[in-house]
């Protein structure tokens, strides 16, 4: 797998960031310096991250999931998910994270969260 497994678009005041194929070690740091250099560092911090086509998914993809969201929150605005399929719906529930970011079923969804005001 190349370094850069994601898309990015920017709408109205969100980016979406469609990830592909693996989220592990090998990519996740990329990732998070990518998005926080990119966007969130320059004022751009509603994100969402759509994972509907993220076969598997480590720790330190996740502990960049949590940085990315730190970082967007401090910079006001908000990181959320969406795309879960049910494997990691089953790792965010195993590792209490489902409770830590709001997440929805699709970008759609995501994106009416930042548009009617909430991030």
């Amino acid at each position: 797998m190349n370094d850069r497994n994601w898309t990015a678009v920017e709408l109205k005041n969100v980016v979406v960031i469609k990830l592909h194929g693996e989220m592990d070690m090998s990519n996740s740091p990329h990732l998070k310096n990518f998005v926080k250099d990119t966007y969130i560092n320059v004022g751009k911090s509603n994100i969402i991250m759509d994972l509907s086509d993220v076969d598997y998914i480590d720790s330190s993809a996740l502990g960049a999931l949590l940085g990315l969201q730190r970082a967007a929150r401090l910079n006001g605005g908000s990181l959320v998910l969406c795309g879960l399929h049910d494997n990691l719906k089953r790792i965010f529930k195993i590792t209490s994270l489902e409770g830590v970011f709001k997440i929805y079923s699709s970008v759609e969804e995501a994106l009416k969260f930042f548009l009617e005001g909430n991030g």
